[in-house]
């Protein structure tokens, strides 16, 4: 039998029950846009970024620039002073290798005098302007402090001539025009059958009856009046001697070498000719 107190109680916890439903059912947090007549959310705080650090105030990089420009300044006017100094200026131009009369067309060439700065004196390029001398086949350049330029040059050695007009050319072992002369002279041979001349410092044709005159060493080719190169055959008149035939302008060293030692085993014995075209099998006759 229930009573109006049991009834009261029984309200209560209904009433209570239905409260914590609603409170359950009500969101703590609201998604998307807020709708009219409700409270908007407050903002989610983010953690900024350090901030970085400041620059360096303009007047300071300018004061850093100065010096930067200041140094170089220094360092490039003491660099100057030290070439351009007298101390280091050019002494001397000594030249080898030449008599006295090239020595000096070599300093022309040069163009190295005393007085010029010796660390102005460049070794390749001073090199380079000597031997564009027709007669110079190479030149050593080197400087030495406080003030020597010493200039070594191996000249042109010529191993035959060719008549060019009323004058004579003569040329090096490799083709090369050294220089135009009026007379050959002595020891050198004339080159015969020469296709195409050439001006000094110009090389003649064919390459191989020069290369062939200049093969046969200083020794025979003092003994020898002329190298005639005809039909791809090599062949060498020794004055008051024999004809050397040496075949095609090829192992012309080995074959001048056997000729030399036959000409020497003959001694005074006449002959016309020695064929060294074999060179392991010569022939006199």
């Amino acid at each position: 039998m229930s009573g109006p107190g049991t009834r009261t109680r029984s309200g209560e916890k209904a009433r209570a029950k239905a409260a914590g439903k609603a409170t359950k059912s009500t969101p703590t947090r609201t998604k998307g846009p807020v709708r009219a007549g409700t409270a908007a959310a407050p903002p989610r705080r983010h953690r900024s970024a350090p901030a970085p650090e400041a620059a360096a105030p303009p007047r300071r990089r300018r004061r850093v620039v100065a010096w930067v420009v200041a140094v170089v300044v220094v360092v490039g006017g003491l660099a100057a002073g030290v070439a351009l100094s007298p101390l280091l200026d050019v002494e001397s131009v000594e030249v080898t290798g030449v008599v006295a009369e090239r020595a000096d067309a070599v300093r022309e060439a040069a163009g190295v005098a005393v007085g010029d700065p010796a660390l102005a004196v460049l070794p390749g390029r001073v090199a380079g302007r000597v031997e564009a001398l027709p007669w110079v086949a190479d030149a050593r350049v080197t400087r030495e402090i406080p003030g020597a330029v010493r200039i070594a040059v191996v000249p042109r050695t010529p191993v035959g001539w060719v008549t060019a007009g009323e004058r004579v050319l003569l040329v090096d072992a490799d083709g090369t025009v050294i220089e135009k002369v009026d007379v050959p002279p002595a020891g050198v041979p004339a080159l015969l059958g020469v296709a195409d001349l050439a001006p000094v410092g110009g090389r003649i044709a064919p390459g191989s009856l020069a290369a062939s005159a200049g093969a046969l060493g200083a020794e025979l080719r003092l003994r020898v009046v002329a190298v005639a190169l005809e039909d791809g055959a090599v062949a060498v008149q020794v004055a008051n001697g024999p004809q050397l035939r040496f075949g095609t302008p090829e192992r012309m060293v080995l074959k001048a070498r056997v000729a030399a030692a036959v000409l020497a085993s003959l001694a005074d014995t006449p002959v016309t000719y020695v064929d060294v075209s074999v060179p392991a099998a010569p022939v006199s006759g």
